[in-house]
């Protein structure tokens, strides 16, 4: 695929992201999609689809502002900010009404036109202390 094919194919997952859409992410991926956290956890789409869902639930108006992409032949990296309000429980936190930004970055290796694997730099555990207003554990 072309370096331009690849954007497109980064802003089709992250609109799927952002209105919560498991279908249309999992077809950007192929089949054995991993994500790669900077903790080490890894997960798929099988993982992917729940949070989904308990973020749609908790952040009800997400919106993914991809600021900067770079792309050839076979990987699309992009640093992108994730806006939204704490609209529903999450986590076992009520609704606080606060606004949410969580700043991303991923690199994803891309294989015939879909997302094969992804390695995941994400501003946390700033979402829960934005949630809360209390700072995460040591």
């Amino acid at each position: 695929m072309t370096a331009e094919a690849n954007v497109a194919l980064l802003r089709r997952a992250w609109d799927a992201f952002d209105h919560a859409d498991g279908d249309a992410f999992a077809g950007c991926v192929r089949d054995g999609w991993v994500e790669h956290l900077a903790n080490g956890e890894t997960s798929g789409i099988d993982q992917l689809r729940p949070l989904l869902q308990e973020l749609r639930t908790a952040l009800s108006d997400v919106h993914t502002t991809i600021e900067r992409v770079v792309a050839n032949d076979t990987t699309v990296a992009c640093h992108c900010t994730i806006r939204a309000s704490h609209s529903g429980p999450f986590r076992g936190i009520p609704a606080t009404g606060r606004r949410v930004v969580v700043h991303e970055m991923m690199f994803n290796a891309v294989d015939d036109g879909r997302l094969r694997e992804t390695w995941t730099i994400s501003e946390q555990p700033g979402l829960l202390e934005q949630i809360s207003g209390n700072s995460a554990p040591g």
